[in-house]
């Protein structure tokens, strides 16, 4: 049974690559592979970032004699990195596993089913972290000096630092769902929790290179602090060079948080897994409803169903957010903005700065894609909205209106702020909202174009049509994809065509292509939501 069991959750983690969303049916073996290599490439790419980072640490930090930092420092952005890559999937996973009420019903113990979510997230977690630990391996055999005790070691360690992303991930997790069963609006809770993680993520990554510079130049003091502040990190460093009592020692560690942290889940898994999720308690009042048009109330199913899932909102409408903190990171500061702008060597683009304006408020703006999971988040329960006497075309609508609302509200602020900035002629203050909003509906409706050709009904967990779905990775990368290609054609052609003829131009394009996807999605999409 716990072999089928922990068959079944890899099988779930990894569906993404060897199973058709559509269908249901297993890919092909070219499918597989075609899937294998575009995911590697992508991972490659984000390999190379940290491939850089260790290749600025290691040699330095040999010379020293501390090549122990070397591991620590990595070591920890691979946490990092892996405790980002799987915490936003962690209290889904363990928590609200649409199979948690059928596996809990079966006479198998809690522990065990524990165990194998506990696998699940284990395995994310450690996708994650390999991107930084591959080169961070492939750095350390280059530069150091070689010992098979140490190389033994340095093979071992990405699986023992997994485990300790497993009970960072896990217990953060289990905050999560402690939060959830005491408050009625857990979603906004977590997604404010993330967003302050995400923040502080990307405020140490900017920063990171002059705080290597200044780990370089203070080496010998940092590394005192480390020995104590990160103690098992600092025995793993050992370990890598060779000391095998390190080894045990790093083990034992993590050994003893793993072993403590399944305990506490095991037994609160139980009452978590199986709580009210903290809904209130009504009692019956007699009242009158509120009589709401078929398109209002579809419209407000859609919001619920944005505001009632964290994840659906945190990677799905990451713009909400971002656009107005870009406003007001221009109106606050603007001087330094204006200065750079008016540089003499800025001079050369100061045509150009109306279309640049466009194109960085068009890529803020495609960080929500709320459509393109929308069709596979109705599940196996889209058969309800199939049986109302509606129209399908109505039900899509409603997944429209709901990105365009979420867009464009918050875009508004920014692109005054970009205008007020940039000061630019009416005819392109006319043209840059108008632009920015046939893109904001071209994105809308693309998005649901392409869940509507690659649906996914057949999800346990919803991270998956939201997270790791190839219609969500296409609309999101085919907005920048896009915006790219036109910046290389506007470039192509600079030299015959002006930036506002240009502007024009690319009005008329998305006005087409807005035109074109919307007429399909109410036609033969309509017909293929209703067959679903």
């Amino acid at each position: 049974m716990t072999k089928a069991l922990f068959k079944k959750q890899i099988m779930e983690v990894f569906a993404w690559l060897y199973k058709d969303r559509k269908t249901g049916k297993i890919r092909s073996a070219k499918g597989i592979m075609m899937y294998a290599v575009l995911y590697l490439i992508v991972f490659a790419f984000l390999g190379s970032v940290f491939y850089t980072v260790a290749q600025m640490l290691c040699k330095p930090l040999l010379d020293a004699q501390m090549g122990w930092i070397y591991w620590c420092l990595m070591g920890l952005i691979s946490v990092f990195l892996g405790v980002f890559g799987s915490v936003f999937s962690t209290y889904s996973s363990l928590y609200q596993a649409k199979d948690n009420d059928l596996l809990l019903s079966m006479p198998i113990p809690v522990a065990r089913i524990l165990l194998v979510r506990l696998f699940g997230v284990y395995a994310i977690g450690l996708m994650y972290e390999l991107i930084v630990m591959i080169p961070t391996i492939l750095v350390w055999f280059m530069k150091a000096p070689f010992s098979l005790v140490g190389a033994v070691c340095v093979m071992i360690i990405p699986f023992m630092l997994s485990i300790f992303v497993l009970v960072l991930s896990a217990v953060l997790g289990w905050v999560v769902a402690l939060i959830a069963g005491k408050l009625k609006h857990k979603n906004i809770v977590t997604v404010f929790i993330s967003l302050v993680f995400i923040a502080g993520y990307y405020y140490i990554y900017g920063k990171a290179y002059s705080l290597i510079q200044l780990l370089l130049q203070n080496v010998e003091a940092v590394g005192e602090k480390i020995k104590y502040a990160l103690y098992p990190l600092y025995q793993m460093g050992l370990a890598a060079e060779g000391n095998l009592l390190s080894m045990l020692v790093f083990s034992a560690i993590i050994g003893v948080l793993f072993a403590a942290v399944y305990f506490a889940l095991s037994r609160s898994f139980l009452g978590l897994a199986t709580a009210n999720k903290g809904a209130a308690k009504k009692g019956y009042k007699n009242k009158d409803q509120r009589v709401k048009s078929v398109s209002g109330a579809l419209l407000q199913k859609e919001f619920r169903r944005f505001l009632g899932s964290a994840n659906y909102m945190l990677n799905c409408g990451l713009g909400i957010i971002l656009m107005p903190i870009a406003a007001v990171a221009i109106f606050w500061k603007a001087g330094t903005i204006q200065e750079i702008l008016s540089d003499p060597i800025m001079q050369p683009i100061q045509n150009f700065i109306p279309l640049l304006a466009v194109a960085a408020i068009c890529m803020v703006s495609s960080m929500n894609d709320i459509t393109s999971p929308s069709v596979s988040l109705e599940g196996k329960s889209i058969w309800l909205v199939q049986s109302l006497p509606i129209i399908s075309r109505h039900v899509l609508a409603a997944k429209l209106k709901l990105h365009l609302l979420l867009t464009i509200v918050p875009a508004i602020p920014l692109v005054i702020a970009v205008e007020w900035l940039i000061k630019p002629d009416l005819s392109f203050a006319l043209l840059i909202p108008v632009a920015v909003l046939l893109f904001i509906v071209l994105m809308a409706s693309f998005g649901l174009f392409i869940n509507l050709k690659m649906p996914n009904l057949n999800w346990t967990n919803e991270i998956i049509p939201i997270k790791q779905s190839m219609s969500v990775m296409i609309a999101l990368f085919g907005g920048w994809i896009f915006i790219m290609a036109l910046a290389g054609i506007y470039y192509l052609l600079r030299s015959v065509l002006s930036p506002l003829i240009y502007l024009l131009i690319v009005c008329t394009l998305l006005l087409a292509s807005c035109v074109i996807f919307i007429r399909w999605i109410f036609t033969t999409g309509a017909k293929i939501f209703s067959e679903l």
